[in-house]
Protein backbone atom coordinates (compact mmCIF):
# COMPACT_ATOMS: atom_id res chain seq x y z
CA UNK A 1 0.00 0.00 0.00
CA UNK A 2 1.29 3.50 -0.94
CA UNK A 3 1.90 5.37 2.34
CA UNK A 4 0.57 8.63 2.69
CA UNK A 5 2.06 11.91 2.55
CA UNK A 6 3.22 13.14 5.57
CA UNK A 7 1.64 16.76 6.54
CA UNK A 8 3.80 19.93 7.50
CA UNK A 9 2.86 22.13 10.44
CA UNK A 10 1.51 24.30 8.58
CA UNK A 11 -0.67 22.03 6.61
CA UNK A 12 -1.72 20.27 9.73
CA UNK A 13 -2.64 23.48 11.63
CA UNK A 14 -3.97 25.21 8.67
CA UNK A 15 -6.66 22.09 8.05
CA UNK A 16 -7.21 22.41 11.92
CA UNK A 17 -8.39 26.35 11.52
CA UNK A 18 -10.49 25.80 8.77
CA UNK A 19 -12.37 22.93 10.23
CA UNK A 20 -14.29 25.23 13.04
CA UNK A 21 -14.29 22.70 15.72
CA UNK A 22 -15.74 23.46 19.21
CA UNK A 23 -12.55 24.05 20.90
CA UNK A 24 -12.40 23.08 24.66
CA UNK A 25 -9.07 22.89 24.96
CA UNK A 26 -6.26 25.67 25.54
CA UNK A 27 -5.28 28.25 24.41
CA UNK A 28 -7.96 30.49 26.48
CA UNK A 29 -8.83 32.70 23.66
CA UNK A 30 -10.19 29.73 21.44
CA UNK A 31 -8.89 31.11 18.15
CA UNK A 32 -11.08 33.67 18.21
CA UNK A 33 -10.44 36.16 21.54
CA UNK A 34 -8.03 37.88 19.83
CA UNK A 35 -9.50 40.34 17.03
CA UNK A 36 -5.93 41.82 16.02
CA UNK A 37 -4.44 38.96 15.91
CA UNK A 38 -7.64 36.90 14.21
CA UNK A 39 -5.92 35.67 11.49
CA UNK A 40 -3.32 33.94 13.82
CA UNK A 41 -4.94 32.84 16.30
CA UNK A 42 -7.08 30.35 14.81
CA UNK A 43 -3.52 28.41 14.42
CA UNK A 44 -2.55 28.70 18.21
CA UNK A 45 -3.46 25.37 19.64
CA UNK A 46 -2.11 22.98 22.00
CA UNK A 47 -1.06 19.12 21.65
CA UNK A 48 -3.21 17.36 19.82
CA UNK A 49 -3.89 14.02 17.84
CA UNK A 50 -2.82 15.61 14.78
CA UNK A 51 -0.44 18.73 15.99
CA UNK A 52 2.18 16.96 17.11
CA UNK A 53 4.26 17.05 20.54
CA UNK A 54 7.38 19.70 20.57
CA UNK A 55 8.83 17.09 23.08
CA UNK A 56 8.42 14.21 21.93
CA UNK A 57 7.72 14.29 18.18
CA UNK A 58 6.67 11.91 15.69
CA UNK A 59 4.57 13.22 13.14
CA UNK A 60 4.46 17.16 11.91
CA UNK A 61 7.09 18.34 14.29
CA UNK A 62 9.39 16.00 13.34
CA UNK A 63 9.71 16.60 9.51
CA UNK A 64 10.42 20.33 10.23
CA UNK A 65 13.28 19.23 12.36
CA UNK A 66 14.34 16.49 9.79
CA UNK A 67 14.46 19.16 6.66
CA UNK A 68 16.72 21.75 9.13
CA UNK A 69 18.80 18.98 9.84
CA UNK A 70 19.05 18.25 5.83
CA UNK A 71 19.40 21.97 5.01
CA UNK A 72 22.35 22.45 7.78
CA UNK A 73 24.23 19.37 7.17
CA UNK A 74 23.73 18.06 10.49
CA UNK A 75 22.92 15.21 12.32
CA UNK A 76 19.87 16.34 14.80
CA UNK A 77 17.78 19.84 14.72
CA UNK A 78 15.79 20.62 18.16
CA UNK A 79 12.96 23.35 17.52
CA UNK A 80 13.42 26.03 20.26
CA UNK A 81 10.67 28.24 21.13
CA UNK A 82 13.08 30.40 23.73
CA UNK A 83 15.50 31.60 21.73
CA UNK A 84 19.39 30.24 21.01
CA UNK A 85 19.07 30.82 24.74
CA UNK A 86 17.74 27.52 25.36
CA UNK A 87 20.13 25.65 23.29
CA UNK A 88 22.92 27.11 24.78
CA UNK A 89 22.18 26.10 27.56
CA UNK A 90 20.87 22.58 26.59
CA UNK A 91 24.48 22.55 25.07
CA UNK A 92 26.22 23.19 28.44
CA UNK A 93 23.45 21.06 30.32
CA UNK A 94 23.88 18.13 27.71
CA UNK A 95 27.56 17.30 28.55
CA UNK A 96 25.88 16.33 32.81
CA UNK A 97 27.32 18.17 36.09
CA UNK A 98 30.00 19.65 36.99
CA UNK A 99 32.38 19.70 34.16
CA UNK A 100 34.89 22.03 32.90
CA UNK A 101 34.39 24.17 30.16
CA UNK A 102 36.97 26.21 28.26
CA UNK A 103 34.63 28.82 27.76
CA UNK A 104 35.43 32.14 24.94
CA UNK A 105 35.45 35.53 27.28
CA UNK A 106 33.02 36.98 24.91
CA UNK A 107 30.00 34.30 25.08
CA UNK A 108 26.50 35.64 25.73
CA UNK A 109 24.90 35.92 29.18
CA UNK A 110 22.91 33.15 28.47
CA UNK A 111 26.01 30.65 28.23
CA UNK A 112 27.09 32.00 32.09
CA UNK A 113 23.90 31.33 32.92
CA UNK A 114 24.21 27.71 31.60
CA UNK A 115 27.75 27.01 33.44
CA UNK A 116 25.47 27.88 36.69
CA UNK A 117 22.52 25.58 36.14
CA UNK A 118 25.05 22.83 35.19
CA UNK A 119 27.49 23.50 37.88
CA UNK A 120 30.67 23.61 35.20
CA UNK A 121 33.61 25.06 36.25
CA UNK A 122 34.42 27.65 33.98
CA UNK A 123 38.49 28.73 32.37
CA UNK A 124 37.94 31.13 30.29
CA UNK A 125 39.94 31.92 26.78
CA UNK A 126 40.39 35.23 25.71
CA UNK A 127 39.41 36.36 22.12
CA UNK A 128 42.85 38.13 20.69
CA UNK A 129 42.02 42.08 20.61
CA UNK A 130 39.13 43.51 18.54
CA UNK A 131 39.14 39.95 17.56
CA UNK A 132 37.93 36.03 17.94
CA UNK A 133 39.07 33.29 19.55
CA UNK A 134 42.03 31.40 17.50
CA UNK A 135 42.90 27.56 17.05
CA UNK A 136 46.24 28.19 18.63
CA UNK A 137 44.61 29.77 22.11
CA UNK A 138 42.61 26.25 22.41
CA UNK A 139 45.76 24.33 21.67
CA UNK A 140 47.84 26.40 24.52
CA UNK A 141 44.53 26.48 26.76
CA UNK A 142 44.11 22.34 26.79
CA UNK A 143 47.46 21.59 26.68
CA UNK A 144 48.12 23.41 30.05
CA UNK A 145 44.88 21.80 31.30
CA UNK A 146 42.04 19.69 29.86
CA UNK A 147 38.77 20.20 29.69
CA UNK A 148 35.37 18.56 28.65
CA UNK A 149 34.27 20.89 26.12
CA UNK A 150 34.96 23.82 24.54
CA UNK A 151 32.45 26.51 23.82
CA UNK A 152 32.99 29.87 21.51
CA UNK A 153 30.76 32.44 20.05
CA UNK A 154 30.61 32.52 16.23
CA UNK A 155 30.02 34.61 14.15
CA UNK A 156 29.55 37.50 16.93
CA UNK A 157 27.17 40.69 16.80
CA UNK A 158 29.37 42.30 14.07
CA UNK A 159 29.56 38.92 11.56
CA UNK A 160 33.07 37.89 12.56
CA UNK A 161 33.82 34.42 12.43
CA UNK A 162 36.55 32.50 13.78
CA UNK A 163 38.47 29.56 12.51
CA UNK A 164 35.93 27.18 13.51
CA UNK A 165 37.08 24.15 11.81
CA UNK A 166 40.71 25.16 13.49
CA UNK A 167 38.96 25.12 16.92
CA UNK A 168 37.36 21.72 16.30
CA UNK A 169 40.61 20.26 15.53
CA UNK A 170 42.26 21.76 18.64
CA UNK A 171 39.33 20.58 20.92
CA UNK A 172 38.89 17.33 19.61
CA UNK A 173 42.39 16.73 19.91
CA UNK A 174 42.33 16.73 23.47
CA UNK A 175 39.04 14.90 23.58
CA UNK A 176 37.19 18.12 23.86
CA UNK A 177 33.14 18.82 22.37
CA UNK A 178 33.40 22.17 20.69
CA UNK A 179 29.80 23.50 21.26
CA UNK A 180 29.44 26.97 18.96
CA UNK A 181 27.00 29.84 19.88
CA UNK A 182 26.39 30.57 16.46
CA UNK A 183 23.19 32.48 17.04
CA UNK A 184 23.89 35.13 14.11
CA UNK A 185 24.86 32.51 11.36
CA UNK A 186 21.23 31.24 10.92
CA UNK A 187 21.18 32.03 7.30
CA UNK A 188 24.77 30.82 6.54
CA UNK A 189 23.45 27.73 4.53
CA UNK A 190 21.82 29.39 2.34
CA UNK A 191 24.31 30.96 0.40
CA UNK A 192 27.25 29.65 -1.45
CA UNK A 193 29.21 32.83 -0.60
CA UNK A 194 28.85 32.60 3.03
CA UNK A 195 30.63 31.28 5.68
CA UNK A 196 29.98 27.74 6.76
CA UNK A 197 29.16 27.12 10.26
CA UNK A 198 30.83 23.34 9.74
CA UNK A 199 28.76 20.91 10.89
CA UNK A 200 31.04 18.32 10.12
CA UNK A 201 33.93 19.21 12.55
CA UNK A 202 31.07 20.71 15.24
CA UNK A 203 29.78 18.87 17.94
CA UNK A 204 27.03 21.12 18.77
CA UNK A 205 25.44 24.37 17.65
CA UNK A 206 22.68 26.89 18.03
CA UNK A 207 21.25 29.59 15.49
CA UNK A 208 18.84 32.42 16.14
CA UNK A 209 16.27 31.41 13.23
CA UNK A 210 14.26 35.05 14.26
CA UNK A 211 17.63 37.21 13.47
CA UNK A 212 18.15 36.53 9.88
CA UNK A 213 15.29 34.22 9.01
CA UNK A 214 11.50 35.01 8.05
CA UNK A 215 10.63 33.44 11.83
CA UNK A 216 9.12 34.87 14.97
CA UNK A 217 10.79 36.38 16.99
CA UNK A 218 11.97 33.61 20.40
CA UNK A 219 12.93 31.06 17.51
CA UNK A 220 15.93 29.61 17.28
CA UNK A 221 17.42 26.08 16.41
CA UNK A 222 19.91 23.62 18.44
CA UNK A 223 21.67 21.24 15.86
CA UNK A 224 24.34 18.34 16.85
CA UNK A 225 27.22 17.85 14.45
CA UNK A 226 27.84 14.53 12.54
CA UNK A 227 30.07 13.17 14.52
CA UNK A 228 28.26 14.54 18.12
CA UNK A 229 28.59 11.63 21.17
CA UNK A 230 25.61 13.03 22.69
CA UNK A 231 22.42 10.87 21.04
CA UNK A 232 19.56 12.89 20.43
CA UNK A 233 17.34 11.16 23.33
CA UNK A 234 19.64 12.78 26.07
CA UNK A 235 19.45 16.41 24.34
CA UNK A 236 15.90 16.24 23.91
CA UNK A 237 15.25 15.71 27.42
CA UNK A 238 17.88 18.15 28.68
CA UNK A 239 15.24 20.69 26.46
CA UNK A 240 12.34 19.59 28.26
CA UNK A 241 13.76 21.17 30.91
CA UNK A 242 14.66 24.51 29.54
CA UNK A 243 11.13 24.73 27.22
CA UNK A 244 7.46 25.61 27.93
CA UNK A 245 5.43 22.20 28.48
CA UNK A 246 3.20 24.41 26.40
CA UNK A 247 4.96 25.44 23.39
CA UNK A 248 3.86 28.41 20.79
CA UNK A 249 2.63 26.49 17.73
CA UNK A 250 2.45 29.87 15.51
CA UNK A 251 6.44 30.33 16.93
CA UNK A 252 7.16 26.80 15.58
CA UNK A 253 5.07 26.78 12.24
CA UNK A 254 6.90 30.14 11.38
CA UNK A 255 10.24 27.96 11.84
CA UNK A 256 8.92 25.92 9.13
CA UNK A 257 7.86 28.69 6.66
CA UNK A 258 11.48 30.26 7.38
CA UNK A 259 12.89 27.29 5.63
CA UNK A 260 11.17 27.58 2.72
CA UNK A 261 11.43 31.20 1.96
CA UNK A 262 15.07 31.03 2.52
CA UNK A 263 16.27 31.02 -0.76
CA UNK A 264 17.38 34.17 -1.94
CA UNK A 265 21.02 34.82 -0.05
CA UNK A 266 23.21 34.91 -2.78
CA UNK A 267 21.21 37.48 -4.61
CA UNK A 268 21.12 39.91 -1.57
CA UNK A 269 25.19 38.95 -0.52
CA UNK A 270 25.87 40.59 -4.01
CA UNK A 271 23.11 43.54 -2.79
CA UNK A 272 25.14 44.39 0.01
CA UNK A 273 28.62 44.13 -1.54
CA UNK A 274 26.92 46.71 -4.32
CA UNK A 275 25.51 48.83 -1.27
CA UNK A 276 28.87 48.69 0.80
CA UNK A 277 30.44 50.10 -1.55
CA UNK A 278 28.38 52.87 -1.95
CA UNK A 279 28.14 53.82 1.62
CA UNK A 280 31.47 53.69 2.00
CA UNK A 281 31.75 56.75 -0.24
CA UNK A 282 29.85 58.68 2.33
CA UNK A 283 31.70 61.43 4.17
CA UNK A 284 32.71 60.34 7.85
CA UNK A 285 32.01 56.65 8.16
CA UNK A 286 33.90 53.48 7.72
CA UNK A 287 31.89 50.35 6.34
CA UNK A 288 33.55 46.51 8.01
CA UNK A 289 34.55 44.66 4.70
CA UNK A 290 34.70 40.87 4.43
CA UNK A 291 38.60 40.98 4.60
CA UNK A 292 39.62 37.97 7.05
CA UNK A 293 42.14 39.10 10.01
CA UNK A 294 44.20 36.16 11.02
CA UNK A 295 46.42 38.35 13.36
CA UNK A 296 43.26 38.65 15.15
CA UNK A 297 41.57 35.19 14.44
CA UNK A 298 39.19 36.79 12.22
CA UNK A 299 38.84 34.16 9.47
CA UNK A 300 35.63 35.33 7.65
CA UNK A 301 33.03 38.23 7.85
CA UNK A 302 29.64 37.52 7.17
CA UNK A 303 29.05 40.12 3.96
CA UNK A 304 25.39 40.53 4.58
CA UNK A 305 26.05 42.29 8.28
CA UNK A 306 26.13 45.69 7.95
CA UNK A 307 28.31 47.71 10.21
CA UNK A 308 29.55 51.33 10.26
CA UNK A 309 31.96 53.26 12.22
CA UNK A 310 31.30 57.11 12.69
CA UNK A 311 34.14 58.24 15.05
CA UNK A 312 35.18 60.15 12.15
CA UNK A 313 32.20 62.39 11.72
CA UNK A 314 33.22 63.19 16.07
CA UNK A 315 30.00 61.40 17.26
CA UNK A 316 29.38 58.42 19.28
CA UNK A 317 27.22 54.74 17.74
CA UNK A 318 24.84 55.66 20.31
CA UNK A 319 24.36 59.46 18.67
CA UNK A 320 24.27 57.66 15.38
CA UNK A 321 21.65 55.27 16.15
CA UNK A 322 19.40 58.10 17.69
CA UNK A 323 19.89 60.32 15.02
CA UNK A 324 18.79 57.50 11.94
CA UNK A 325 16.21 56.90 14.47
CA UNK A 326 14.79 60.06 14.42
CA UNK A 327 15.14 60.18 10.25
CA UNK A 328 12.90 56.83 9.98
CA UNK A 329 15.88 54.45 9.76
CA UNK A 330 15.65 51.44 12.98
CA UNK A 331 18.86 49.93 13.26
CA UNK A 332 19.92 47.11 15.40
CA UNK A 333 22.54 48.17 17.53
CA UNK A 334 24.97 50.42 18.25
CA UNK A 335 28.35 50.89 20.80
CA UNK A 336 30.56 54.22 21.11
CA UNK A 337 31.96 53.88 17.83
CA UNK A 338 29.59 51.84 15.17
CA UNK A 339 26.03 51.22 14.25
CA UNK A 340 24.82 47.53 13.26
CA UNK A 341 22.31 46.63 10.81
CA UNK A 342 20.80 43.55 9.79
CA UNK A 343 20.13 43.05 6.32
CA UNK A 344 17.97 40.33 4.79
CA UNK A 345 16.77 39.63 1.25
CA UNK A 346 13.90 40.78 1.02
CA UNK A 347 14.22 44.20 2.37
CA UNK A 348 12.78 46.73 -0.08
CA UNK A 349 15.38 48.38 -1.94
CA UNK A 350 14.00 51.83 -0.34
CA UNK A 351 15.29 50.76 2.61
CA UNK A 352 18.48 51.17 1.43
CA UNK A 353 18.10 54.34 -0.71
CA UNK A 354 16.71 55.98 2.71
CA UNK A 355 19.90 54.56 4.51
CA UNK A 356 22.49 56.10 2.79
CA UNK A 357 20.71 59.60 2.79
CA UNK A 358 20.28 59.36 6.46
CA UNK A 359 24.02 57.99 6.90
CA UNK A 360 25.07 61.32 4.59
CA UNK A 361 23.50 64.05 6.52
CA UNK A 362 24.72 62.35 10.18
CA UNK A 363 25.66 65.35 12.35
CA UNK A 364 29.28 66.26 12.70
CA UNK A 365 30.13 66.65 16.62
CA UNK A 366 33.86 66.66 18.28
CA UNK A 367 35.08 63.28 19.32
CA UNK A 368 38.91 63.07 18.35
CA UNK A 369 39.38 59.47 18.92
CA UNK A 370 38.07 56.01 17.94
CA UNK A 371 37.24 54.39 21.76
CA UNK A 372 40.36 51.40 22.34
CA UNK A 373 39.59 47.84 21.54
CA UNK A 374 38.34 46.41 24.91
CA UNK A 375 40.72 43.93 26.62
CA UNK A 376 39.54 41.75 29.52
CA UNK A 377 41.14 41.84 32.82
CA UNK A 378 42.36 38.89 33.11
CA UNK A 379 41.51 37.59 37.02
CA UNK A 380 40.59 34.65 38.98
CA UNK A 381 37.30 34.13 40.18
CA UNK A 382 36.64 34.77 44.12
CA UNK A 383 33.69 31.75 44.03
CA UNK A 384 32.28 29.63 41.42
CA UNK A 385 29.88 31.18 39.03
CA UNK A 386 27.48 28.70 40.04
CA UNK A 387 27.27 30.01 43.83
CA UNK A 388 27.60 33.55 42.84
CA UNK A 389 24.67 33.31 40.96
CA UNK A 390 23.02 31.34 43.71
CA UNK A 391 23.99 32.88 46.66
CA UNK A 392 23.39 35.56 49.64
CA UNK A 393 23.30 39.28 47.62
CA UNK A 394 22.65 43.08 47.88
CA UNK A 395 22.50 45.47 45.62
CA UNK A 396 24.96 48.68 45.87
CA UNK A 397 24.73 51.65 43.51
CA UNK A 398 27.07 51.09 40.61
CA UNK A 399 29.22 53.87 41.77
CA UNK A 400 29.99 51.93 44.99
CA UNK A 401 30.41 48.20 43.39
CA UNK A 402 34.61 48.34 42.78
CA UNK A 403 35.92 46.08 45.08
CA UNK A 404 32.88 43.94 45.48
CA UNK A 405 32.18 40.03 43.92
CA UNK A 406 29.74 40.19 41.43
CA UNK A 407 26.79 38.11 41.98
CA UNK A 408 25.97 38.37 37.94
CA UNK A 409 27.47 39.14 34.76
CA UNK A 410 27.17 42.68 33.23
CA UNK A 411 28.13 44.73 30.02
CA UNK A 412 26.60 46.80 27.58
CA UNK A 413 23.19 45.06 25.25
CA UNK A 414 23.61 44.61 23.09
CA UNK A 415 25.49 42.47 22.17
CA UNK A 416 25.50 40.88 26.04
CA UNK A 417 28.50 40.05 26.71
CA UNK A 418 29.75 40.87 29.76
CA UNK A 419 32.51 42.93 31.21
CA UNK A 420 32.59 41.27 34.51
CA UNK A 421 31.08 37.85 35.64
CA UNK A 422 29.41 36.23 38.38
CA UNK A 423 32.39 35.35 41.30
CA UNK A 424 34.55 37.66 40.30
CA UNK A 425 35.83 40.98 41.77
CA UNK A 426 34.38 43.95 39.84
CA UNK A 427 37.22 46.48 38.57
CA UNK A 428 36.86 49.80 38.81
CA UNK A 429 37.61 50.20 34.75
CA UNK A 430 34.29 48.23 34.49
CA UNK A 431 32.86 50.79 36.49
CA UNK A 432 33.66 53.44 34.68
CA UNK A 433 33.12 51.69 31.17
CA UNK A 434 29.97 51.01 31.98
CA UNK A 435 29.04 54.55 33.37
CA UNK A 436 30.62 55.77 30.31
CA UNK A 437 28.11 53.68 28.11
CA UNK A 438 25.09 54.62 30.21
CA UNK A 439 26.25 58.26 30.29
CA UNK A 440 26.77 58.18 26.54
CA UNK A 441 22.93 56.38 25.85
CA UNK A 442 24.12 52.84 25.72
CA UNK A 443 22.24 50.16 27.70
CA UNK A 444 23.67 47.47 30.11
CA UNK A 445 22.27 44.53 31.02
CA UNK A 446 22.73 43.01 34.56
CA UNK A 447 21.95 46.02 36.65
CA UNK A 448 18.72 46.64 38.54
CA UNK A 449 16.53 50.26 37.93
CA UNK A 450 19.96 50.83 35.18
CA UNK A 451 21.94 52.18 38.62
CA UNK A 452 22.08 48.88 40.93
CA UNK A 453 24.39 45.87 40.84
CA UNK A 454 24.02 42.56 42.22
CA UNK A 455 27.43 41.33 44.81
CA UNK A 456 28.01 38.87 47.04
CA UNK A 457 27.09 39.61 50.52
Amino acid sequence: MRKEREKSLPEVLGEYARRNVARFHMPGHKGRGIPMYESLSGWDVTELPATDDLHAPTGPIRKTQSAYAKAYGARDCFLLVNGSTAGVQAMLLSQGQNKRVLMARDCHRSAVSGLALAGHAAEFIYPELDGMITPQAVEEALARRPADAVFITSPNYRGRCADVKGVAKAAHGHGALLLVDAAHGAHFPFANELPSLCPQDVDMFCVSAHKTLNAFTQTALLFTGRGCPIDAQRIQSVLSMLQSSSPSYPLMTSLDWALHTAKDWDTHVERMRVFQKRLSAANGVTVQTERADAARGVFAVDPTRLVIDVHMRGITGYAAYRDLYDKGVVAEAADMDHVIFITVPHDPQDWYDRLYEAVCTLPYGDRRAPSPPKRYARQPAVVSIRDAMLGDVDYVPLSQAAGRVAACAAGPYPPGVALFMPGERILQEYVDDLASCLQAGGAVFGLKQKENVCVLR
